[in-house]
């Protein structure tokens, strides 16, 4: 329910009754990184020619590299010239309000490396969601990583 604060503001009354305060953490590298290997969905963003662009990938994160499939002809296939990239991976309750968010920033790249490669075909971790003649890998390779937490207070 909306209704108009003494300011002018609309008040939300999302029924959510826990008031309590929260607050952001920090999360430190290794725990990012630790975040993001155990996830395989998450959002990559770039600048296209034309517009900043954003798209869900399923991903494996695989000896300090994320990696995922694309088509070859598909708008992720820009990717695989190199190009500065984030990768966004998170895990929110919307019940409770809490939850984590870690950006990855790095540039990412086609693999083309034959033994690489046939590593990658062999790996079961990177099967994406979507079908297709998803045969182009590309690696992000990460330069930075952060990420916070919100929680109640303990």
């Amino acid at each position: 329910m909306i209704s108009s604060s003494a300011a002018g503001r609309p008040d939300f009354d999302d029924g959510f009754e826990d008031r309590s305060e929260r607050h952001f953490e920090p999360i430190g590298r290794q725990q990012c990184l630790d975040l993001i290997e155990s996830h395989h969905l998450g959002r990559i963003a770039w600048q296209a020619a034309d517009l900043p662009q954003i798209l869900p990938i399923s991903y494996a994160m695989l000896q300090g590299s994320i990696y995922f499939r694309t088509l070859p002809d598909g708008i992720l296939a820009e990717l695989a010239q190199p190009t500065s990239v984030a990768l966004e991976v998170d895990e929110l309750d919307q019940q409770t309000r809490t939850g984590w968010s870690i950006v990855l920033h790095g540039h990412s790249s086609a693999v083309r490396e034959p033994d690489e490669l046939a590593d990658l075909w062999a790996s079961d971790s990177l099967v994406p969601w979507a079908s297709g003649n998803r045969t182009l890998y590309i690696r992000i390779r990460p330069d930075r990583v952060a990420g916070r937490m919100v929680r109640r207070p303990t």
